[in-house]
């Protein structure tokens, strides 16, 4: 009796790590090689240049808060102003930042900001 019953915590033990093992494989992220899994890097943009930093200045000020939830791809650019850092998403129709500190809200820019900036980033 006393076998049995140690035989029974024995496959207890073995069938609870078999369930926890499977739960780990559902939750992790699938691996960089993984055909699924699209990265895409950050630039970071140097503005040097007091025309770049305003240009930048500008947009940021003259930006539109959007409303709802935000649910961003991968930002394309970073940009730093300052204290405050932004991630940037740009195309040659529309633009988008987002601060930071404040990764819930983001921001359209302006057309004339859309143009300049990317211009700016066309010319990297």
């Amino acid at each position: 009796m006393k076998k049995l019953h140690i035989l029974l915590i024995a496959v207890g033990f073995i069938l609870v790590g078999c369930l926890e093992e499977q739960g780990k494989e559902i939750s992790e992220p699938q691996n960089e090689s993984s055909p699924e899994t699209v990265t895409s890097k950050m630039n970071s943009l140097e503005l040097k240049e007091p025309e770049e930093i305003d240009i930048f200045t500008k947009a940021v000020s003259e930006s539109n808060k959007e409303s709802g939830i935000v649910n961003m791809t991968n930002p394309q650019y970073q940009f730093s102003i300052g204290e405050e850092t932004y991630f940037l998403w740009i195309t040659e129709e529309s633009g988008t930042i987002m601060n930071t500190k404040d990764t819930h809200t983001i921001y359209s820019l302006s057309s004339n900001s859309v143009k300049e900036i990317y211009n700016f980033v066309s010319k990297g």
